[in-house]
């Protein structure tokens, strides 16, 4: 979701720069952006280790949840060329799933905002599994509740730790590198693609013919 279909890393830098300033911790962008694609629980957890901060995730982390769903509402942009590509493959009666390291909340906020019915069959946040990218349990857990084989399927990602996780669970991964991404290593995708314009259902499905 984040980086892939909505454009919504800056979004997530300024909720989490906001709620750390409230405590005399002044990040940057390049600190954060070591997270990117794993789960905001644990940047969380360990920033708060790191700065030596008398609070607990439990305390913090709503309100960046909060700040972060009206961003969502107010702010948030789709990324070039996805709701087309989802639209489409929608319309072949390809099955999609939505495996996302956010909040329900702000899943459940993208998805209002940008569709009146349900385009994903399957949508599984990050707090349905233990454990965060690169690490395969929500590609796992997504092909799972689809039911189909994991080379039957293709994930779309934008982090090094998400195609880490898709290449751990066997499953082809196209990397894109948008202008957010641009420090990510995505080498070990299946395909890198610069604009999502460039996909459509041939070539997504050209990659699971050739595994």
């Amino acid at each position: 979701m984040d980086g892939v279909i909505v454009d919504s890393e800056p979004l997530h830098i300024k909720s989490e720069k906001q709620v750390f300033a409230h405590y005399g911790v002044h990040l940057s962008d390049e600190e954060l952006r070591v997270y990117m694609g794993r789960s905001s629980r644990l940047l969380f957890q360990d920033l708060i280790q790191k700065y030596a901060l008398d609070t607990s995730l439990e305390d913090i982390y709503p309100s960046h949840i909060e700040n972060l769903t009206q961003l969502y509402r107010e702010e948030s942009e789709p990324i070039p060329g996805a709701l087309e590509l989802i639209e489409d493959l929608n319309m072949r009666g390809i099955e999609l799933a939505l495996a996302s390291s956010s909040d329900h909340a702000l899943i459940a906020a993208f998805l209002e905002k940008f569709w009146d019915s349900p385009v994903f069959r399957i949508v599984v946040s990050g707090q349905d599994v233990s454990q965060s990218k690169p690490h395969p349990a929500i590609f796992l857990e997504a092909i799972g509740r689809l039911g189909h084989p994991a080379k039957a399927c293709v994930v779309i990602e934008d982090s090094q730790a998400g195609v880490l996780a898709s290449k751990r669970a066997g499953i082809p991964c196209v990397g894109f590198r948008s202008p957010h991404t641009l420090s990510q290593n995505l080498s070990e995708a299946t395909l890198v693609v610069d604009d999502l314009r460039d996909l459509d259902y041939d070539r997504l499905k050209n990659l699971v013919d050739a595994v």
